[in-house]
C-alpha cells in the first residue's frame, strides 16, 4: 500500500471518527447536519421497506423567446460494457445522482407543514444537479442557452407511465447564471 493510500484511508477513518463522536456526544437521538454528513456515504434504502412510488426530477427551461420547454424526466440509464463490472465510475455517479433525489424526496416528506423547502441542504444539492443537468443537455441539444430554468420532484407508481405522477415539490424559476 502506498503512503497516498494509507492517507486517504486514515483521513476517512479519522472523518467517520468525528461524525460518530460527535453524534454520541449529541445523545441517542440521530439527526442534524452531522447525520446529513454521515448518510451521504450511504444509499437510500427506503427501497427495501416496500415497493411504492418512486422519486423522479422533472426539468424545463425557458429560452429567450419566453417559451418554456416540456418537462424531460432525469433517469440515469447505465450501459453495460464488460469491463463495467470492475470499475464503473460514469454509473455509480448516475445513481448518486439519483439517491439524491430520493434523499431530497425524503427530506420533504419528513418536512414540517410550515417549513421551507429551500433550505434543506438537499434541496439546494438537487437545485445544482438540475443545472447541471440542463447545461449538459444545452451544449448538446438545445440551441439558444437558456435563461431560466425550473425542476419538479414527482412521485411515479411503479409500473406506470410518467403522466401518473405526484408532484411532491415545483422550484420557483431559477434564473440561469
Amino acid at each position: 500500500m502506498t503512503s497516498k493510500h494509507a492517507v486517504t484511508l486514515l483521513l476517512i477513518g479519522a472523518y467517520f471518527l468525528l461524525v460518530l463522536v460527535s453524534l454520541r456526544r449529541r445523545g441517542r437521538e440521530i439527526s442534524g447536519p452531522w447525520w446529513f454528513l454521515l448518510r451521504s456515504f450511504f444509499p437510500n434504502w427506503r427501497f427495501y421497506h416496500d415497493v411504492g412510488h418512486q422519486p423522479r426530477l422533472f426539468l424545463r427551461h425557458r429560452t429567450s423567446d419566453g417559451n418554456w420547454s416540456d418537462w424531460s424526466m432525469f433517469l440515469p440509464r447505465a450501459r453495460f460494457r464488460l469491463r463495467d463490472l470492475l470499475h464503473n465510475p460514469i454509473n455509480n455517479l448516475e445513481l448518486a445522482r439519483q439517491n439524491l433525489v430520493d434523499h431530497l424526496s425524503a427530506d420533504i416528506h419528513t418536512l414540517a407543514d410550515d417549513a421551507d423547502a429551500g433550505r434543506l441542504v438537499s434541496y439546494r444539492l438537487v437545485d445544482r444537479l438540475a443545472h447541471e443537468l440542463l447545461q449538459r443537455e444545452s451544449a448538446s441539444k438545445i440551441g439558444d442557452p437558456p435563461i431560466a430554468y425550473q425542476f419538479e420532484v414527482r412521485l411515479i407508481p411503479p409500473l406506470a407511465p410518467a403522466t401518473d405522477a405526484v408532484t411532491v415539490l415545483t422550484s420557483p424559476e431559477r434564473a440561469w447564471t
